[in-house]
């Protein structure tokens, strides 16, 4: 899997950028087999001087059936958006593969045994 960050005008770039790798990773590692690249976007929407809820943090997943799914949110805090959007992730690629599976098992495997009859 490869994993791209991106991180925009902000300060503690390289720290944030750790921070959301080992998240992602964690995240993904179970499912890694599965996703083809990871992009992640980091962004202090309102800029460094503000404050609110204005930390974004937008991951997009391509899947290696060429599917793509997009996980994105926004809070107060980097590290608490980072782990809200690993947590979506991680269910959200647990729900997508669980479908294709019952997919499979229902659809195609049932299908191959009347042709091979």
């Amino acid at each position: 899997m490869k994993l791209n960050i991106q991180i925009t005008g902000l300060p503690r770039a390289s720290a944030l950028r750790r921070a959301a790798a080992h998240k992602i990773d964690a995240a993904l590692a179970r499912y890694a087999h599965r996703v083809q690249a990871a992009s992640v976007r980091l962004d202090d929407i309102n800029g460094p001087n503000r404050g609110g809820l204005d930390k974004l943090c937008r991951v997009v997943l391509r899947m290696t059936d060429g599917s793509t799914l997009v996980i994105e949110e926004v809070g107060a805090n980097f590290a608490q958006v980072i782990e809200r959007v690993a947590d979506r992730l991680r269910q959200s690629v647990a729900r997508q593969l669980s479908r294709i599976i019952r997919i499979d098992r229902h659809g195609i495997r049932p299908a191959l045994a009347e042709l091979a009859s």
